[in-house]
């Protein structure tokens, strides 16, 4: 017997039905114990509460991680070194793009203020714009985070990383032969204290601070970064949860078998939800009984395409720059996935 039949015995005998009570009253013992039984079992409550915990003690060390890298970046790489070694080819630009994440790690919010930055300074947009894209996947912390989501899964990892790399070089390849200055939002035409970073609002080259004042300077950013992304993780979790524990067996039933439905459904939760990098791939393993072909198009979409970043797209890019970072890896990931899904046969 469940917790919650054994919840609808006990209401049964603490309340028994009054002789006289008037018909139509609409808190009667016997409502009372109808409400009872109807309510969600109390293992789903429990079951919402594993689920929300665990995915929050799993995905938050990875964020605290990657924040933490991410204010490191800003104070102590030298964005000037970088760029002098920069190469001039749009290809090799492509695949130094690909690879930048590994060594300039960034979550996607972090990464468009740099990249504004790399390309105000002349860095070719084959690298800059491949990077902005590849760069919140392809890097040491979100791969190892999905690793340990998936159960040391490296497939998965490669696999997510492959797709994101494909759309990143697709935007570096159509964007190659532009313009800095057309990609860009003029000086009056952008708000610069949207993307406003601490290195940005103090000069700490002119300065010359001390190694204390770097270190408090890149715990101010770190700390800025971690708490504006727990927000969003624990609202992603808390959905996640109520959906495994809440959701219709026949709702899940239809989503699961249908691949349509699954993929469509979980890119449609990765643009809402503006999940990080860093912790989705928790949030996408948490839906067991989905095929893979639907968690890997949350993973992909969610970091080079959600609410937050067209937000953040349409202060700093061209009308028609948000609108190729808004289809391209939308179809091209709907694409792959299907295909996907379709080649492993639906199987999670």
């Amino acid at each position: 017997m469940s917790e919650g039949e054994a919840l609808c015995g006990i209401m049964r005998k603490a309340l028994p039905g009054t002789k006289g009570s008037a018909p139509g009253l609409p808190l009667t013992p016997e409502t009372l114990t109808r409400m009872a039984c109807t309510m969600p079992a109390f293992e789903n409550i429990s079951l919402f509460a594993q689920v929300c915990v665990a995915i929050l003690l799993e995905a938050t060390p990875f964020l605290l991680l990657g924040a933490l890298l991410s204010g490191a970046f800003e104070v102590f790489v030298s964005r000037e070194a970088l760029e002098r070694r920069m190469p001039s080819s749009p290809l090799a630009g492509i695949l130094v793009g690909v690879g930048l994440g590994m060594v300039m790690p960034c979550c996607e919010c972090g990464v468009i203020p740099v990249v504004r930055r790399l390309l105000a300074k002349g860095v070719p947009p084959a690298v800059a714009m491949t990077y902005m894209l590849a760069g919140p996947v392809i890097n040491p912390v979100v791969i190892a985070a999905t690793v340990v989501a998936f159960q040391g899964n490296w497939r998965v990892a490669a696999m997510r990383c492959a797709l994101v790399g494909l759309v990143a070089m697709t935007m570096g390849f159509i964007l190659r032969n532009k313009r800095p200055e057309e990609l860009l939002l003029g000086v009056g035409e952008s708000r610069n204290d949207l993307f406003g970073s601490l290195t940005e609002s103090v000069d700490l080259e002119a300065s010359r601070p001390t190694l204390a004042v770097k270190l408090d300077h890149a715990l101010r950013h770190a700390q800025a970064d971690f708490l504006d992304m727990f927000k969003i993780l624990v609202l992603g979790a808390v959905i996640a949860a109520a959906f495994k524990a809440l959701a219709p067996l026949e709702l899940v039933a239809l989503l699961e078998k249908d691949l349509l439905l699954s993929v469509t459904g979980m890119m449609a939760l990765a643009v809402l939800l503006s999940l990080c990098s860093q912790a989705d791939a928790f949030v996408a393993a948490s839906f067991s009984g989905f095929p893979l072909a639907a968690k890997l198009a949350f993973m992909s979409l969610g970091p080079v395409l959600d609410f937050k970043l067209v937000l953040m797209w349409g202060r700093a890019f061209r009308g028609e720059v948000v609108r190729l970072l808004i289809i391209v890896p939308a179809v091209m990931i709907f694409a792959a996935c299907m295909m996907l899904g379709s080649f492993f046969g639906g199987t999670p």
